[in-house]
């Protein structure tokens, strides 16, 4: 019986160490694993915050592209851009660099990589240098692509024009004088004194489902002058309630929310930034071409937002690494721009998609 008892009490505590080294093996490996989520986040919040940093020097550069690469890359000692330098920094424990690389004669690609522990995370991604700028005297056509929304929503134009020593007398859509008036009265010029913002314009009123003639439009008493700086954005109106009203004199209050193609600082113009919810992509072919994808929803973060943009659809939201996981907008639909699809439980930037286009018209402009 003593051997038996022993057998018995040596079995149990066996058991009871295998358990218990089960018990902690299992415990290190739900560590490891969280220990690779926390790095994995902390790696693509430092190169997103790396990326945030070559843009806005990119951005500082204007329409100069060797002063952009220069910008982030430094120079060489006859003070040419270094195009195999690169930006480094150290942010929040761990690690990046940012690289800015000439595409064509419209695109800076941006390489953001950050580095936390173990974990690595690269962005990749294009930057327009002259983002929704006039290059000649032109007319604009926007025309709408696709249209999948609930919501009703109306299209703006806003537009800063160079300063030039005086108030711009090309004020558009402002066709008779007492809206000439009106326009000469509200506008206002920036801090640094280089840009005069004019009121809003409507180029579209509000609706949904467009067809037929609302398909494409070219206003004919709005020609834009070089230098221009646009900012187009939507109205939304989520329960049609200005469905064709025209609008000659905007009014904020008449729409429930403003998404915008571009975010202004009024300090500093050239810092103009692609809104949260709009996603801008250039043509890759017309350097005065551009596709603008809107969101027309507020019902996610800025965060679901912004990942979407850089790194496609992906799956269900990673609360965790903040993140739908997706690896690249692969696809290309017939124009050439990124493949948008329609979702409900994740931003899509398929609610309202215009395609907004400056057409050089030089001495056969009329305003």
């Amino acid at each position: 019986m003593g051997n038996g008892l022993l057998i018995i009490v040596f079995g149990a505590v066996l058991a009871a160490t295998v358990l218990s080294f089960q018990q902690k093996q299992t415990a290190l490996a739900t560590t490891e694993r969280q220990t690779e989520y926390e790095e994995e986040v902390l790696a693509r919040e430092i190169a997103r915050s790396a990326y945030s940093i070559a843009k806005k020097l990119v951005q500082s550069a204007g329409d100069d592209l060797s002063l952009a690469i220069s910008n982030v890359n430094g120079v060489l000692s006859n003070g040419a851009p270094d195009h195999k330098g690169e930006l480094t920094g150290i942010y929040q424990g761990g690690n990046y660099a940012a690289q800015a690389f000439t595409v064509d004669g419209q695109n800076v690609k941006i390489r953001a990589t950050g580095w936390f522990g173990d974990a690595e995370h690269i962005i990749n991604e294009n930057y327009y240098v002259g983002m929704l700028t006039v290059k000649d005297s032109s007319k604009v056509t926007i025309e709408f692509l696709e249209s999948m929304a609930g919501y009703c929503s109306a299209v703006f134009l806003q537009r800063f024009v160079p300063n030039k020593g005086g108030k711009p007398t090309m004020t558009g859509n402002f066709g008779n004088d007492e809206l000439k008036g009106y326009a000469l009265g509200k506008m206002i010029l920036t801090d640094d004194e280089k840009y005069w913002i004019l009121p809003p314009e409507m180029i579209l009123n509000s609706g949904h489902n467009r067809e037929g003639d609302e398909l494409r439009v070219t206003p004919d008493n709005i020609v834009l002058s070089p230098g221009t700086r646009t900012n187009f954005f939507i109205g939304v109106d989520k329960d049609c309630s200005e469905e064709g009203v025209w609008e000659e004199q905007y009014d904020e209050s008449r729409y429930d929310w403003i998404h915008n193609a571009l975010e202004e600082d009024t300090e500093n113009l050239e810092d103009l930034q692609e809104g949260p919810y709009a996603m801008i992509e250039a043509h890759a072919t017309d350097a005065q071409k551009w596709r603008i994808a809107f969101e027309d929803l507020r019902s996610f973060s800025v965060k679901q937002h912004e990942d979407i943009k850089a790194y496609g659809y992906g799956g269900s939201w990673d609360a965790d690494l903040q993140t739908y996981g997706g690896s690249g907008w692969t696809e290309k639909d017939a124009m050439g721009y990124r493949k948008l699809k329609d979702f409900g439980n994740k931003p899509d930037f398929s609610d309202q998609v215009i395609q907004v286009t400056f057409n050089a018209c030089s001495g056969s402009c009329q305003n």
